[in-house]
């Protein structure tokens, strides 16, 4: 009896000691593999393996699903989460990998949504996500029901905090219940224990630790930092401070700092991109950025921006008023290849619109614009519009029935189209207007701010 209990405790040994001390910057070589089960209908098709780095992907690999199994060449990678998505975008799994714990990523699926059943075999890390995903789900149908609700602000707030507050409280249950685990670690981070003192704020979070870039960590915590602590409009400078505060942390590690920095950058970005009111402070954010730290010596001789970095937040600046964009080549709906640089050259004023047939703002604007520009618009001017749609019938039906007679382009890869990522779209209807010489002239928020603009430079 003695003999067989000290073979059992020499087996469980190293599983007890991956579960009690979560180890940083942790990377090694890993299969990570998958099968279909008999009931799954899957004939043949290719699983895609991403990485990502906080709200951004990666593509890193591809596999054929062959008589229902696939597997990824071996590689090396960093602990964190990884997508597989199979045969479309959508269609899409998170992992996590952590060689720490398997090198072996062993995936059972049981449904086409690969989301939708899964199993990876022998991971303790997996199984706590799972848990995670399914409790999230839950509580962001809950967060929806309380936004639809006729309660007043106030009470809609603090229902909302409640439910955050209860979807954290379960993610440190399970880093509790499974100790020295990377995802159990993230999920016990997801809050502030300083959440309203500024100076403590970010003291839990290790910088140090490149994995957790591959994690929502970072996002998350930057921007409650930023509502909580940069009292603007209040402090005019109130997220500069902000900024550079995050940076303070983050120059311990090149990784971490200039996964901030483009962070940070995007999410001004973007909330520049969908501000009804268009306040000028989210360019004037990043350009703040860009010029401190990106392009200027604001992280003094810690940081050296890679070229990489700096190549993707010049992308930003040329979609800046008075800058030349990407240009691009591309087929519209009768196969004629359209190229923004001839286009623009061609005509005084060159439309470039992002839309969707299942906007419905896009479908309020859209058909009464159509109506103007049949009638008065064309004079040196030509419009291109650029689709989100995925579905071909339905791009169609909807150009044919509302006469939208300008240069039609479809993709059909919703916001990964090639010209979508380019462009930085977040949000439809998007436009850009540009002059013969491909410079941003203007940037419209609706088709009335179009049509004005338009009729006032003719």
């Amino acid at each position: 009896m003695k003999r067989k209990f000290i073979l059992l405790f020499c087996t469980l040994l190293p599983f007890f000691t991956f579960s009690q001390q979560y180890e940083k910057n942790t990377k090694g070589v890993v299969v990570i593999k998958g099968e279909f089960n008999s009931s799954v209908k899957v004939n043949k098709g290719t699983m895609y393996l991403y990485e990502l780095k906080g709200n951004d992907e990666y593509i890193l690999d591809s596999a054929n699903v062959e008589s229902r199994a696939f597997v990824f060449s071996k590689r090396s990678l960093q602990t964190g989460i990884y997508r597989l998505t199979f045969n479309n975008s959508t269609n899409a799994l998170d992992i996590v990998v952590n060689s720490q714990e398997i090198d072996l990523i062993d995936i059972k699926l049981s449904n086409y949504k690969i989301k939708k059943g899964y199993n990876v075999t022998g991971s303790v890390e997996n199984k706590i996500k799972k848990s995670y995903d399914i409790k999230e789900a839950s509580i962001q149908q809950k967060l929806k029901l309380v936004r639809k609700s006729s309660k007043s602000r106030d009470e809609k707030l603090s229902e909302m905090r409640a439910l955050n507050n209860e979807l954290y409280d379960f993610g440190v249950a399970l880093h509790e219940q499974n100790p020295g685990t990377y995802f159990g670690m993230i999920l016990s981070h997801m809050q502030s224990q300083s959440t309203y003192i500024s100076h403590l704020y970010f003291n839990d979070i290790d910088f140090a630790d490149e994995c957790i870039v591959r994690s929502a960590l970072l996002p998350t915590r930057i921007q409650t930092y930023f509502q909580n602590h940069s009292n603007w409009p209040n402090n005019k400078y109130g997220f500069h401070d902000a900024i550079d505060m995050v940076m303070q942390y983050a120059v311990v590690n090149d990784e971490v700092a200039e996964f901030c920095m483009y962070n940070m950058l995007d999410g001004f970005y973007n909330t520049g991109q969908t501000d009804r009111k268009n306040n000028p402070i989210w360019q004037d954010l990043c350009n703040y950025i860009m010029d401190e730290y990106i392009f200027g010596e604001g992280c003094g001789d810690d940081i050296e921006p890679s070229q990489l970095l700096q190549e993707r937040a010049s992308h930003f600046k040329n979609l800046q008023l008075g800058s030349v964009p990407p240009n691009f080549n591309a087929n519209d709906i009768n196969g004629k290849n359209i190229n923004l640089q001839k286009t623009c050259a061609s005509n005084k004023y060159t439309v470039l619109m992002f839309w969707a047939s299942h906007c419905q703002h896009c479908m309020a604007e859209l058909p009464g614009f159509a109506n103007w520009y049949n009638s008065y618009g064309k004079n040196d001017i030509e419009m291109i519009a650029v689709s989100l749609d995925g579905n071909k019938k339905n791009w169609e039906s909807a150009i044919n029935n509302n006469d939208f007679n300008w240069t039609n382009i479809c993709q059909f890869k919703v916001y990964k189209s090639p010209i979508c990522l380019d462009f930085k779209i977040k949000k439809t209807p998007t436009m850009f207007v540009f002059n013969n010489k491909m410079e941003i002239v203007a940037k419209p928020r609706s088709t009335h701010q179009l049509k004005t603009f338009l009729m006032s430079n003719k």
